[in-house]
Formats: structure tokens, C-alpha cells, sequence
């Protein structure tokens, strides 16, 4: 009896691929797939400032890049990862004309229930809303009084019902990028976690971060009005 000839490491390979051709591929697909997606991560910065923004006028997502830059001077490492981000969610829904009007009334009712979404689940602190947003969430309790996070020397006399102030009547938002938020908007700050009503999962910690950018925004001057 003939000894079977030992494989050359060529003809084992070839052997392999022969026999085990589409497991190799996937496996190799799967493995590619897999470093991309630690890649990511790794590379993915956490926010240490997050804003939401709800209304009809759209915020592009270069008028965005210049906020989030902007805001990045009213923080600082918040959660402690070695860098400074600031993010930015818009959520734009159009007022509601004709009911008859099939795509627009969708639209407006998909982007409302995002905004009832991120209310509840999300991860932003600090609002932008046009006033029917604004007033919802003051109707659930979900806004922080003014009184509570500034002096009374601080508050804006045209405040908007003890809990946020347009932003048009800041200073703040003659810097770049944030001039481009619509005058409607109202600048408010969600309830802390020990108070808020929704237990959306933020730390008292990260509260407390994006808290002090948003007294940051309410006090902030420009050099022109520091002069005067």
C-alpha cells in the first residue's frame, strides 16, 4: 500500500480553498466588517454638550458644524475623555396649513413623534424651541425655571415665562454659526435628573456640564457691549 503523498503548503491552501472557499469569504467579509465598526467607535468622540433644536426653519448642517464649533468655547471637557464636542440635533416641523395636504401633514406628524422621542429617550439638555415645542414641555413639567440655575441679576427681563429666553435677545448669538438659529427659537435648559418627570438616562454629572455652557450663553457679552 502506497503511503499518501505529503502536501506541499501551496497544494494545502489550494486544498482549503477548494473545500472551504464561501466560509473563507464571509469570514473574511465579517472580520472587515468588524474593524470598521471598533474603528468607528474608537474614533467616535462623545458629546460633552448636547443641543436640540425644534422648529420650522431648517438648520443646515454647515450653519450646524459653525455652532458646534462656536458652543465648543462655553464648555470643556465635561466627561472626561480628553476632548471638547458639542452636538447639535435638529429637528425641523413645518407648521401645519391645509390638513388636506397628505405629505405635509405626514411629515409634520413624523417629525413630532422624533420630537416626543428624543424628549423622552435622548440625549440633549439644552433647547432651541419654537414656542408650540416650548410650551409642551412646560405643560409636562420637563423645564428647568430660570431662578433656579442663574442670579436674579442674571435673568433676562424679557425672559419667556420664567424658563427660557429668545434668542435674539442674546449676545451670544451674534457669534458665528449661531446667528443662524432662527429668532424664534427659545434657548431653555431640561430639568435635572432628580427632578425631571421622564427618567431619560442622563447623569447629574453631564447635567451639571451642560448647564454651566447654558449660563455661559445667558451671561455672555460681546467686547462691544463690554465697552460701552
Amino acid at each position: 500500500m502506497e503511503k499518501n503523498e505529503k502536501m506541499s503548503f501551496g497544494e494545502w491552501l489550494e486544498n482549503l480553498w477548494y473545500h472551504y472557499k464561501w466560509l473563507i469569504i464571509f469570514g473574511g467579509v465579517f472580520v472587515v466588517f468588524l474593524a470598521i465598526s471598533i474603528g468607528q467607535m474608537a474614533s467616535t468622540k462623545n458629546p460633552d454638550v448636547n443641543f436640540l433644536h425644534v422648529g420650522p426653519m431648517y438648520i443646515s448642517s454647515g450653519a450646524a458644524d459653525r455652532i458646534e464649533d462656536t458652543m465648543s468655547q462655553f464648555t470643556g471637557d465635561v466627561n472626561g475623555d480628553g476632548k471638547v464636542k458639542v452636538d447639535l440635533l435638529d429637528i425641523t416641523v413645518n407648521k401645519l396649513g391645509d390638513e388636506s395636504n397628505a405629505v405635509n401633514y405626514d411629515d409634520r406628524n413624523k417629525a413630532l413623534q422624533r420630537f416626543q422621542t428624543e424628549i423622552r429617550a435622548g440625549d440633549a439638555v439644552i433647547y432651541l424651541l419654537d414656542k408650540e415645542y416650548f410650551d409642551i414641555c412646560i405643560e409636562e413639567g420637563l423645564l428647568t425655571p430660570l431662578k433656579e440655575v442663574l442670579d436674579d441679576a442674571d435673568i433676562p427681563e424679557n425672559n419667556v415665562d420664567g424658563y427660557g429666553v429668545y434668542v435674539s435677545e442674546l449676545d451670544a448669538f451674534k457669534l458665528s454659526g449661531l446667528s443662524s438659529v432662527p429668532d424664534t427659537a427659545i434657548l431653555c435648559l431640561r430639568r435635572n435628573p432628580d427632578k425631571d418627570p421622564i427618567k431619560y438616562g442622563r447623569t447629574m454629572e453631564v447635567w451639571n456640564g451642560n448647564r454651566d455652557a447654558f449660563v455661559k450663553l445667558i451671561k455672555f457679552e460681546s467686547k462691544e457691549e463690554e465697552s460701552k
